[in-house]
């Protein structure tokens, strides 16, 4: 996949700057896609563009500003966790939270690391506190699912989902949980 620019270009349709900003969310670039995001929106307020980039810019991206530091040092823990080093991963997630307490996505991550651990526990803890930040956080909701799934809470992990669907209605990992949760029980 080829890098975007750093710099978000001028120029673009409504419908370039969304596809913009998901690339840039893919690369955990956080401030380059709210701002693409926030040009689809602008260019066209009243289209459907705009009304899925307003509801990825509220889900799908940190609820507040990110600095670049923290931006940064989220997308190296990240790839620690993609190459294994999970002690390492661990660090840095708790690292950030301690410094950029408002930041969920490290919430997540954290989570996730604790859940292949198998300590639930932990993981609801971190993700409660995520969630207080940016209640439509959808993978937030889809973590939290399913620990709750793991501990066996099987109507807590389908509220859990049930709430990320409404944050976001077409979220697919959000719709797949669901239909596997709807198969369980």
């Amino acid at each position: 996949m080829e890098l975007p620019p750093r710099e978000v270009p001028e120029g673009l349709s409504a419908a370039e700057y969304y596809e913009l900003g998901i690339k840039y969310k893919s690369m955990g670039w956080t401030e380059q896609a709210r701002d693409a995001l926030i040009l689809a929106q602008e260019l066209e307020p009243e289209s459907e563009v705009a009304k899925v980039a307003s509801r990825f810019l509220k889900t799908k991206l940190p609820r507040f500003p990110v600095p670049l530091l923290a931006e940064q040092r989220n997308i190296e823990g990240f790839n620690q966790m993609a190459l294994g080093d999970c002690d390492g991963a661990k660090e840095t997630f708790k690292s950030l939270i301690r410094e950029f307490p408002d930041f969920e996505w490290p919430y997540g991550n954290l989570s996730v690391l604790y859940l292949q651990d198998n300590q639930t526990k932990e993981a609801r803890d971190l993700l409660a506190r995520a969630l207080e930040i940016n209640p439509d956080y959808v993978n937030g909701w889809l973590h939290l699912a399913a620990a709750k799934g793991m501990d066996l809470d099987f109507t807590g992990a389908k509220e859990c989902v049930k709430r990320a669907l409404e944050a976001d209605p077409t979220d697919n990992a959000a719709i797949a949980m669901k239909n596997a949760l709807e198969s369980v029980t």
